[in-house]
């Protein structure tokens, strides 16, 4: 089966979880490709699509954008699941939950109208001090954040896995 794993990525976080859902996929069902999503034509010669990008103002990078509104048509035909990747982690532990579950929500109903999903993922990524200011890096701590690679692999690999069993899944016969 022929699967894409599609990807945005701003810092390399992103990339480095497309490459590992590609392989799990792989293991199971035959290679699966993995690309940026600015490398990638048309998908119509794949049956399935994974894609995702990392979260930077609560939004989708615009490449990833750009390439659910050019290849929407063309996705609605497929079954297609999406990741997303931001801090929710490395957020005070009072918001942790609650953050990444308004995050999730916020974009299934502002990013993904146009492209039916069969599943979304929040994960975190790769959070470190050098990318905040000083005054914010302290404040950030003093609030109770944390830096460092917050990438649960465990739960990409089980989301990869699920992906996986339902597209190894025979299609149930037509009526």
């Amino acid at each position: 089966m022929a699967v894409l794993v599609a990807y945005a990525s701003a810092l390399g976080s992103t990339r480095e979880i497309a490459q590992r859902v590609a392989a799990r996929i792989s293991v199971v069902l035959g290679e699966a490709e993995c690309r940026s999503v600015e490398q990638t034509g048309p998908v119509s010669s794949y049956e399935a699509v994974v894609v995702g990008s990392a979260i930077h103002n609560q939004a989708w990078l615009a490449p990833a954008l750009e390439f659910l509104t050019q290849h929407g048509p063309e996705l609605a035909e497929r079954p297609v699941w999406a990741f997303s990747v931001g801090m929710s982690d490395g957020l005070p532990k009072l918001f942790r939950g609650r953050g990444a579950e308004l995050q999730k929500q916020r974009l299934e109903q502002t990013q993904f109208k146009d492209v039916p999903l069969r599943g979304h993922a929040v994960f975190s990524g790769v959070y470190e001090a050098s990318q905040l200011s000083a005054p914010l890096r302290a404040l950030f701590r003093l609030s109770g954040g944390r830096f460092g690679d917050l990438r649960d692999w465990a739960a990409i690999d089980a989301w990869a896995d699920q992906i996986t069993a339902e597209l190894a899944e025979p299609a149930p016969p037509q009526t």
